[in-house]
């Protein structure tokens, strides 16, 4: 039955409209190294009051007449078909009655817009599930760019149930967004079982048309999730341009991770012919407990643009704030070293040691090969050295132009860490910088969550930021500022901010770590 109202009304109503590390790497050497100039400080807003910059109607416009249709189906091909009826006939609000959805690839078309009451449940239709709501995330075909489409909830927020067993550890995105402009997703809570995927991605779309493949002009609020992968979390955003972020909450894993890495991406901006990362980005009110943090910066191989974030908290995390240094690296493309022999790592390095010609004593290379693409490729990061090198055809093709990638200066401010002694994830690499009087407090979960022994560690929060970067604006390195910081209840040995030259505290070895079986949280 189709009940003609004026949809703006009804939308007064959604949730969206109610509040409407790795290692540091070398510097580049030289004399011309640019200190990044602190931008002039602002006037403090009120503590109560959220700044008008990160209103919803500012990347998000609502459309003010459209029917309203209720689902009256259950699966993925009843929904599919309908949003594709009405979007052909001018889009529609689609209202989801309360009840349990099993689902996979629903394929939002333009001017729709999904309304979920309360008592609403999705699923995965099966364990091979790959995602659950596709927002103009394939290339070519139907299934090109969209636009003007939402998910939000009626009244309280819906759910997103990822919880069962069969889901652990499985690639399950509960949003894929693409190619899309004019979006608003909000409005619900996730249930997941550590995911490998971050449930929501904003990525670059490969094999089009269009220059720049990727969502603009959206809005992200009011959603929740427990229970994160370490190595994912709530939000993964690989390419986006003008989008907010608000009211976001996340335990384990990442919240808020600006962590532009993409293979599809690399291979087609390496020469010039499309743009990717993200920019103007907007993020207020992100929290994460039992995490590794609820924000984080990680360039790779993209120049991105600036990043503006207020009010940030962290709960029992290693982390309030995490900035990774830029950097490229190398795969072994041909797969000629298999990652099933260990000594294949080191062969490997070699091999693409052997790629650049460069002085003796100065190494192309950055660290050790580490395993990619699901543990089926080495890879290994290229120094400052190799990255300003002459590239022969092996690693042109690869890399095409690409540099170190950064993020024009940026900046984080009201941000609040609290201590937590047990339930931080902490990477092997970060231990070294917890007082060797704290380090009781750590355990490791060894292979118990279904990760490789020494993937993380679980124990006591470390610090309000990790910095990898030296403030410069060359060579992966760029600068965020932080304003309003809080500390509440650390240890007095605890360091506030952890930086690319801050000395170890602690050189004890990570087998001396006491070993635990760690669960899935039911």
């Amino acid at each position: 039955m189709i009940t003609k109202y004026r949809f703006l009304s009804i939308f007064l109503c959604l949730s969206f409209l109610m509040s409407c590390v790795k290692s540091p790497e070398e510097v580049l050497p030289g004399d011309d190294d640019k200190e990044v100039e602190e931008p002039p400080k602002v006037e403090e807003p009120d503590e109560e009051e959220m700044p008008d910059i990160f209103e919803t109607a500012h990347f998000f416009t609502a459309p003010t007449a459209l029917d309203t249709v209720t689902f009256e189906g259950t699966s993925s091909a009843d929904i599919n078909n309908l949003m594709q009826q009405l979007s052909q006939n001018g889009g529609s609000v689609i209202r989801i009655p309360q009840g349990q959805y099993l689902w996979e690839d629903i394929i939002l078309k333009s001017n729709i817009h999904l309304v979920f009451e309360s008592g609403a449940v999705v699923k995965p239709e099966r364990s091979t599930t790959r995602r659950i709501f596709n927002l103009g995330g394939d290339g070519g075909g139907d299934n090109g760019r969209i636009e003007n489409v939402s998910i939000a909830a009626l009244d309280e927020r819906f759910t997103v149930d990822m919880n069962d067993a069969a889901y652990s550890n499985e690639k399950i995105l509960v949003c894929r967004i693409g190619r899309i402009n004019n979006f608003s997703i909000s409005g619900f809570n996730i249930r997941d079982r550590r995911s490998a995927v971050a449930s929501i991605c904003l990525v670059f779309v490969g094999n089009t048309s269009e220059r720049s493949p990727f969502p603009t002009n959206g809005a992200i609020t009011d959603i929740s999730q427990t229970n994160a992968h370490t190595g994912y979390g709530l939000i993964q955003c690989y390419s986006a341009d003008h989008v907010l972020f608000r009211q976001l909450d996340c335990e384990g894993g990442v919240t808020l991770r600006m962590e532009t890495d993409d293979r599809v991406m690399k291979d087609e901006i390496k020469f010039g012919e499309k743009e990717g990362g993200i920019h103007d980005i907007f993020a207020y009110d992100i929290k994460c407990s039992k995490g590794i943090g609820p924000v984080m910066f990680s360039p790779h191989f993209t120049t991105n643009g600036e990043v503006t974030i207020q009010k940030v908290e962290a709960t029992a995390c290693a982390f309030a704030v995490r900035v990774e240094h830029g950097f490229i690296e190398v795969f072994d493309e041909d797969s000629q070293f298999p990652t099933n022999d260990d000594a294949n790592r080191e062969l490997f390095k070699q091999f693409i040691e052997n790629q650049f010609d460069l002085p003796a004593g100065v190494s192309a290379t950055s660290g050790n090969p580490y395993k990619r693409n699901n543990g089926q490729q080495w890879a290994v990061r290229l120094s400052s050295e190799g990255s300003m090198a002459s590239r022969n055809a092996y690693i042109s093709a690869q890399l095409g132009n690409l540099q170190a990638g950064s993020f024009l200066t940026s900046s984080v401010r009201d941000i609040k860490a609290i201590y937590g002694s047990f339930g931080a994830k902490i990477k092997q690499n970060q231990l070294a910088y917890i007082p060797c009087d704290q380090w009781s407090k750590i355990k490791n979960p060894t292979t118990s969550l279904g990760m490789p022994n020494g993937f993380e560690y679980h124990g006591p929060s470390m610090a309000l930021s990790i910095n990898n970067t030296n403030g410069t604006a060359i060579g992966g390195n760029y600068a965020v500022f932080l304003y309003q910081e809080s500390m509440e209840g650390f240890p007095a040995n605890h360091l506030q901010h952890i930086k690319h030259d801050t000395p170890l505290q602690c050189t004890d070895a990570p087998n001396t770590i006491t070993e635990y079986v760690a669960s899935f949280k039911g």
